[in-house]
């Protein structure tokens, strides 16, 4: 390498700092005899470092002014002093080289410090829960946002495992699947525990963990990084609870319309349909749509509505029952209505509605009468 440093700097393809210190060499072969090793040493190392040369082109520059040194002594008249001049200064110049790297270690070891303290403040500071776990499995450093989220102090925290602080359930999955998963592959994403603060209430986080390991495969320690996810599962949970409400309210909905549409097959062609209670919008598209469908099924020739059990026969059910009468007769099908009273009878006279194709009875029993003489025929 210095050859090759030494090649380039005479054909001027580098700024070789051989020229910066060129002067000092100069000085240095002048008169050599009597300079302290230690003065010519230390003159070397400033020189080289107020000029801001990186540590390795200075170590280059150092072996070429070492060589130039040795090369012009040894040309002296006098050999004796030639050899002492050269061994003296090819001292001077590696001790200056030994003080460069010295200070360039120093440098290092200096930055290397503020890595550390810039990633203890990160580790402290940042928003998310952190811990992290020695070869023991045991904690050895929380963050800040990991003793307040959790309620503890450092001192009852440092040298306990992880495993404590979670729920039974929790701690099981953490001993039967993930840690031993966690040893194998050296890191686990997303796992979902619930963790117990000090004051017994439940806290769920999102854990994602990355080993440190030895050159034998050994986990060493372990950084983990825990994110609060306690408010957004029970949005979910709310979520999913309001939404099997829902499903629970639609189903009974169902049942409800079902058991106030009931259809019974008596036979002989004969369906019935009794109806109690109201009749809206919705109940009476049911009623339609039941018995409709069991027309095609039970391939009826009367079907018998009866409203004994309807409070008030409304303009709303009036329309409703002339429409579910022409829809059955599109069927084939006839209709017979019984259980009418007077205040129906009247709503249905004073709405002008055409009962065509309804056969009409006071009960129930005249209404299976009615309907089983035409089966029959």
């Amino acid at each position: 390498m210095c050859r090759d440093f030494d090649d380039r700097a005479a054909r001027g393809e580098t700024n070789t700092p051989v020229s910066i210190l060129a002067p000092l060499v100069d000085g240095l072969l002048r008169g050599a005899e009597g300079v302290e090793v230690e003065a010519v040493a230390a003159i070397l190392s400033e020189t080289v470092e107020i000029t801001g040369i990186p540590l390795d082109t200075a170590l280059l520059a150092l072996g070429v002014v070492r060589r130039a040194l040795v090369r012009h002594a040894l040309a002296s008249s006098e050999r004796e002093i030639g050899g002492a001049a050269a061994s003296f200064l090819e001292d001077a110049a590696e001790r200056a080289a030994t003080s460069l790297a010295r200070q360039s270690v120093a440098s290092l070891r200096d930055a290397l410090d503020h890595v550390q303290a810039h990633h203890d403040w990160l580790f402290d500071h940042l928003p998310a829960m952190m811990h992290s776990i020695d070869a023991q499995g045991r904690i050895s450093a929380v963050n800040d946002r990991w003793i307040e989220a959790m309620g503890y102090t450092r001192d009852e925290v440092i040298g306990r495992r992880s495993t404590e602080f979670l729920t039974p359930d929790s701690a099981r999955y953490a001993r039967e699947v993930v840690l031993p998963a966690f040893f194998k592959s050296g890191r686990c994403d997303n796992i979902l525990y619930q963790f117990v603060r000090k004051d017994g209430s439940p806290l769920d986080v999102m854990l994602s963990a990355i080993a440190d390991k030895d050159e034998a495969g050994n986990v060493v320690r372990s950084q983990a990084v825990l994110t609060d996810v306690t408010e957004r599962l029970a949005a979910e949970r709310a979520a999913q609870a309001a939404a099997s409400q829902e499903e629970t309210i639609r189903a009974q909905r169902e049942m409800l319309r079902a058991i106030s549409t009931p259809l019974v097959p008596l036979g002989d062609g004969v369906l019935l349909m009794p109806l109690v209670g109201s009749v809206d919008h919705a109940r009476a598209e049911q009623m339609m749509a039941t018995l409709l469908e069991g027309v095609v099924t039970h391939a009826a020739e009367v079907a018998i509505l009866d409203v004994t059990g309807v409070p008030s026969v409304d303009a709303a059910v009036a329309e409703a029952l002339v429409r579910v009468t022409k829809a059955v007769g599109l069927l084939g099908a006839r209709v017979v209505l019984t259980g009418l009273g007077p205040s129906a009878a009247r709503t249905l006279v004073e709405l002008h509605l055409e009962l065509v194709g309804i056969t009409t009875k006071a009960t129930l029993r005249d209404g299976l009468v009615a309907a089983r003489k035409p089966a029959r025929r």
